[in-house]
């Protein structure tokens, strides 16, 4: 379990975004980027628990020449932590993962997660082939991530350890947004229609 800030965090990363299309996994993180930088090239993912990653893989191989960076949390990957082993095999360049690894299922009452019982994500994605993932402790290691989610030299994976918090109210996406809307939203601005 770490010390960092999960939204401060979040915010640091998307300080230097650029134009990269942005997924998140449902729950906090989700939530986080919805409050912090709102923008039609933003995939929100509410309801499909463990398919950021996958959603962000299919977005960085047919759009090869953006940068796609997923931010989720360490229970949402690790329900199909699968994925890891396809993009591994895939390689895609412009494909970043962030993991806000706050060691516990947040969204269902704070339940000690996979990675608060001892399994590190950074290793399985290096066992999946994904060379570059780190883990981040402290602060000081936040520097570079976002620099790096541009570099189109992945896959990279940087899973941060958070501090454990509560859920601040209403997630971003429920109630506001049908997946359908983030869709044709997402849509239209990526392929540049009004």
């Amino acid at each position: 379990m770490g010390e960092i800030d999960r939204t401060s965090a979040i915010a640091r990363i998307l300080e230097q975004r650029k134009d990269q299309l942005i997924v998140t996994g449902l729950g906090e993180p989700c939530t986080d980027v919805g409050r912090l930088e709102d923008r039609a090239l933003n995939f929100y993912i509410g309801g499909a628990m463990g398919m950021a990653a996958s959603v962000g893989l299919g977005l960085a191989i047919a759009q090869p020449k953006r940068a796609v960076v997923v931010v989720t949390g360490d229970a949402e990957l690790m329900m199909n932590i699968g994925a890891l082993a396809t993009i591994g095999v895939q390689r895609p360049r412009n494909l970043s993962i962030i993991v806000m690894d706050n060691e516990e299922f947040g969204e269902t009452g704070g339940q000690r997660s996979h990675t608060g019982l001892g399994v590190d994500i950074a290793a399985i994605a290096k066992a999946c082939g994904i060379a570059d993932a780190i883990i981040v402790r402290e602060e000081s290691g936040l520097n570079g991530i976002a620099a790096r989610t541009n570099a189109m030299t992945g896959p990279y994976i940087a899973v941060i350890k958070i501090r454990p918090g509560k859920a601040v109210g209403v997630p971003f996406n429920k109630g506001l947004r049908s997946g359908e809307t983030v869709k044709a939203t997402f849509r239209q601005a990526l392929l540049g229609q009004p």
